[in-house]
This record gives structure tokens, C-alpha cells and sequence, in this order.
């Protein structure tokens, strides 16, 4: 088990239905008490050292928090800067989910150049937009270089479009309507295409779907304020907000995009558009991280300064990583961190009573190799931040 801890899943069943699931995790969520008595910087260096999972999201909600707490001002620049780089490693995510995971090999189809392609892009994203090596730091120095960053959009551009879509994926994001959708499906052979026809074309496209409420926006200081009551972490381990428990991700992120929600209206939100919907995340994101480069030389000629709303020593930060939303509460004084949180989007997409445990309780099936199949489709569809192990009794 890693520091991160697990996912442990129990299906109790009884003959071919699933009767109870139980979800229990052994995330250290003390674990952000060590922050306590650490000075920001101190804690801002061991953020992305203790959580290698969306470690780029995480730096950016802490120094977002951090920021705050402390009363100090975020430039434009900045701002877009961290903002790319999380975009970024959006994008990787999403790749290595997509190219290693959804293989219908039992042999990974990662090649060496494109592996090496993917470990070093944060790397390179970071030394093009911080060449100090100063990213996420409260005043780091900004000295960007836009044909680097070019160069890392173009990186994205063309593994997803080579590996994942066999079109370009900005073109690819433009399909509207589910019978160009289907047709790109049937005439498309990559790992990924194949594996989502098999889905689409057998008997589990809708396992998993049910009632989804997408986590709606949340006021910071109602964040904050729900963050500083005693019961605070029984709060993080399994969130509810005003009596609902919702669901965070690609999901509710993009179910707006028209050609998603003809294929839900057939589908449902079972895993067939859960996994539809990463791929429609993963294509938005190239001409995203260009708008952002345009905005960004555009702030490059102004002086202008955002400044954040600051709650009394303490700050908030969100932002929307990889698998949900990610929120950062500090608690600063005298630049030393008195009080810290975190509430990670697996929290509401794997509450006991959440999207997954709901979906799961669905399940219907005798054979109990076919039972855990699905019931492993489900859980890395949704995908938690951490690792999982699934027991069927």
C-alpha cells in the first residue's frame, strides 16, 4: 500500500444480485496534519513529494490556498501559468489512462519513444513556464517561453491525435451528433476505438448508469466554514453537501458537449459515456491550452494584479484536476501554516452511498469472474486517485 492509501470495495451478494457495497478507504487524511507548524514554502515543497497522483493539481490548489491565507495578491501571468500547467497534466493523465489501460491486449502497446514522450512533459511544461524551477510558488518569477509552450501543445496535439483518435483531436472534438460519432467508430482501429465498440456493440454500454448529480459550484467561504467544524474529517472522508452526494469528473464536466448527450439519451451515464466523455475532455484540451497561451502574451503587456478575497488567515483553493475537483483549505499565520485540508474528488465519487457505490449495486450477473470484470470496468471508468482492491462474497 502506498503512503496514499486504497480503495478496499466489498460486493456482498446474495445469488445472482449484489445486496450491499461497501467502499472503505485508508487514505491518510490526517496525513495534512504534518503540514501543521511548517512555514508555506516548506509545505508548498513537500506538496507534489507526498502526492505523485495529479501532483501538478495539487501544487496549484495549495499555493491557491496559501496565497489566500496569507493576504498576497496572484498575477494574471501566474495564474495562467499554473493554470496550463494543471491543463497539461490534465491531458496526461487522461493519455496514460486511455493508451495503457484501455488495451484490448493483454501486452501494454506502449512503445518507448511514446512513453518517454509522456514522462517528460510535465518536466518540459514546468521549465517553459517557470525556467527558475519556481512554479507554484507564492511569488514565483515568471519568465515563460510561448514556443516552448507551443511546442508542448503540439506534444498533446499529436499523440492524441495519432494514438488515440487517428484524426486531429481538435477536429475530432468538433463531432456533433452520434452518427458521425458512430461512424469515426467503426472506421477507426486504435486500442481505444476497439475497446469502446466492444462496448458499444455488447451488453455492458450501460453498466453503472443511474441518478448523477454533478457537484454544483460551492461558495469559498461555506467551503471554509464547513472545513472548520469538529466534525471536519468525517466531512472529507465522505462528503455530503446540503443532504446530496454528487459526483466530480470528465462526466459532469463536459456533458454539455452536444454529441455526449445524444449518446447519453441513448446510453445513459453507464461506463460506455464515461469513457466517451474523457476522450471528448481529452480533445478539448489542445485549442484550450492555445486560447490560454493567446490570453496569457495578451497579460504579458499588462500590470494589472487579481486579488483574492481574503478570509481571515484563511484561503481556499480549487481546481478542477484530471478526476475531479480538488479543494485546498489553509489556515495561515505569521507565514506559518497552522491548520491544512484537503478534499480530493474520489472522496464524492466513492462515498459509500456515491456514483460508483450506486452503479455497482446494479450489478447482475451469476458468474463471479464476469461480476468482477464489470465491476472493475466501473470503478476504473469513474477512476480513483488511488488504488483499489474489489472482494465479491
Amino acid at each position: 500500500m502506498s503512503i496514499e492509501g486504497e480503495l478496499r470495495i466489498t460486493l456482498q451478494c446474495h445469488g445472482e444480485q449484489v445486496r450491499q457495497v461497501d467502499i472503505i478507504s485508508t487514505r491518510p487524511l490526517q496525513l495534512t496534519r504534518m503540514f501543521n507548524g511548517k512555514s508555506v514554502d516548506e509545505l508548498l515543497t513537500m506538496i507534489p513529494m507526498l502526492y505523485s497522483v495529479c501532483g501538478t493539481a495539487q501544487s496549484a490548489a495549495a499555493v491557491k490556498a496559501c496565497r489566500m491565507a496569507s493576504g498576497q495578491n496572484s498575477d494574471p501571468q501566474t495564474d495562467l501559468l499554473e493554470q496550463i500547467l494543471v491543463n497539461v497534466e490534465m491531458a496526461r493523465e487522461h493519455l496514460w489512462r486511455i493508451l495503457s489501460d484501455w488495451s484490448t491486449s493483454d501486452v501494454g502497446r506502449l512503445n518507448h519513444d511514446l512513453t518517454s514522450s509522456l514522462a517528460t512533459l510535465m518536466n518540459d511544461a514546468k521549465l517553459s513556464c517557470f525556467p527558475e524551477g519556481d512554479s507554484f510558488r507564492i511569488k514565483p518569477v515568471v519568465a515563460f517561453d510561448s514556443a516552448k509552450i507551443e511546442s508542448i501543445i503540439r506534444r498533446i496535439t499529436t499523440i492524441s491525435s495519432e494514438n488515440v483518435f487517428s484524426l486531429n483531436a481538435t477536429e475530432w472534438y468538433g463531432i456533433e451528433d452520434i452518427e458521425t460519432f458512430n461512424h469515426w467508430l467503426d472506421k477507426t482501429e486504435t486500442d481505444a476505438v476497439l475497446l469502446l465498440r466492444r462496448l458499444r456493440d455488447g451488453t455492458v454500454a450501460r453498466l453503472g448508469e443511474g441518478e448523477a448529480l454533478p457537484l454544483p459550484q460551492i461558495d469559498h467561504h461555506e467551503m471554509s466554514k464547513r472545513l472548520s467544524q469538529a466534525d471536519a474529517e468525517a466531512f472529507i472522508a465522505a462528503p455530503e453537501w446540503g443532504g446530496h452526494v454528487y459526483e466530480t469528473g470528465p462526466l459532469t464536466r463536459q456533458s454539455a458537449h452536444p454529441m455526449l448527450q445524444q449518446l447519453m439519451q441513448e446510453y445513459g451515464n453507464g461506463v460506455y459515456a464515461r469513457m466517451v466523455a474523457r476522450l471528448v475532455e481529452l480533445a478539448s484540451l489542445p485549442s484550450h491550452l492555445a486560447q490560454q497561451l493567446n490570453l496569457l502574451e495578451i497579460e504579458s503587456d499588462s500590470a494589472q494584479q487579481k486579488h483574492d478575497v481574503v478570509m481571515s488567515q484563511q484561503g481556499i483553493g480549487e481546481i478542477e484536476a484530471a478526476r475531479g475537483r480538488l479543494f485546498h483549505r489553509a489556515v495561515v499565520r505569521d507565514g506559518i501554516v497552522s491548520s491544512y485540508q484537503i478534499l480530493a474528488p474520489t472522496e464524492w465519487n466513492f462515498h459509500p452511498l456515491g456514483v460508483v457505490a450506486r452503479g455497482l449495486k446494479r450489478l447482475s450477473i451469476g458468474r463471479e469472474s464476469l461480476m468482477k470484470q464489470q465491476a472493475e470496468l466501473l470503478i476504473n471508468a469513474v477512476d480513483p486517485c488511488v488504488g483499489f482492491s474489489l472482494e465479491i462474497c
